[in-house]
């Protein structure tokens, strides 16, 4: 066991943001490895380390991944939209859905004016004269 090496432990990004030491029992190391040091900017920019570990302390533990993963896109989308957030988001896909639901109602409303016109000229009389063959 002499030549035992010890384990290096990386800070992890929340860690590192404090420049402090990252220990077994830092809270932030599981959802922030010093890899997604961005994240955790954009997460402490918007919410700081105090509330950030209130929110998480605030959910049950099965629950934490995705409490970190609600609050890297809050944080993110807060910097795309700096007014409303994912509001403003939300908002703009709700108005490309309407557009998009007006627009297939047309092209219906459309194909039943062009499938109805086709019923009301009768039965086709080219090739051959059989009915309906075009």
């Amino acid at each position: 066991m002499a030549n035992a090496v010890p384990v290096v432990h990386k800070a992890c990004a929340a860690c590192q943001h404090q420049s402090r030491r990252c220990d077994a029992n830092c809270e932030l190391a599981k959802y922030f490895p010093a890899e997604k040091a961005e994240d955790f900017e954009d997460v402490y920019h918007l919410y700081g380390m105090q509330n950030t570990l209130k929110i998480l302390k605030s959910v049950e533990e099965e629950e934490r991944d995705k409490t970190i993963e609600s609050l890297i896109m809050e944080a993110k989308m807060r910097l795309e939209y700096p007014v409303h957030g994912h509001f403003s988001a939300v908002r703009k896909l709700s108005i490309e859905i309407d557009k998009a639901e007006k627009e297939l109602e047309f092209v219906r409303r459309q194909i039943q004016l062009f499938r109805g016109s086709d019923n009301r000229a009768g039965p086709s009389t080219h090739c051959d004269g059989q009915p309906g063959q075009p």
